[in-house]
């Protein structure tokens, strides 16, 4: 029995969102391990959050001092950003199996489907960017 060109991408797919999704589940758990234990400092205190999460976003902003936008890049070394950053890893899950079965499109001269996943990932990335994001 042949395997068809839609039977080979969603293999494809398959195996990357497996391993991908593994390997952001793993680094998500790694790093509240970290967090929740108290083995890397925290950018907010712990302590201070149930007053801090009832704050309107600008007034969060203003009494933390937290970054809007990939400002939150630098703080990774802070256990609750870099859970954040682990979040924003899961996200982009979809992204990196995207990224991965382009090519196997293109060879296999599904051009529909590669110009769908192409436009998918187009959007992705100006999501992430933050260039429609409305100010805080």
């Amino acid at each position: 029995m042949a395997v068809s060109r839609e039977q080979v991408v969603q293999e494809l797919y398959a195996r990357w969102l497996g391993a991908v999704a593994l390997i952001a589940f793993s680094a998500a758990l790694l790093a509240f391990i970290l967090y929740a234990g108290g083995f890397l400092p925290t950018f907010v205190p712990l302590e201070a959050l149930p007053a801090l999460w009832r704050l309107p976003v600008g007034e969060y902003l203003a009494r933390t001092g937290a970054p809007v936008g990939w400002g939150w890049l630098r703080l990774l070394s802070y256990g609750d950003y870099l859970s954040l950053g682990c979040v924003a890893l899961v996200a982009a899950v979809t992204l990196v199996c995207y990224l991965a079965v382009l090519p196997m499109l293109l060879k296999l001269e599904g051009r529909l489907q590669a110009a769908l996943v192409a436009a998918q990932i187009i959007v992705l990335l100006i999501a992430a960017s933050g260039a429609l994001a409305a100010a805080p």
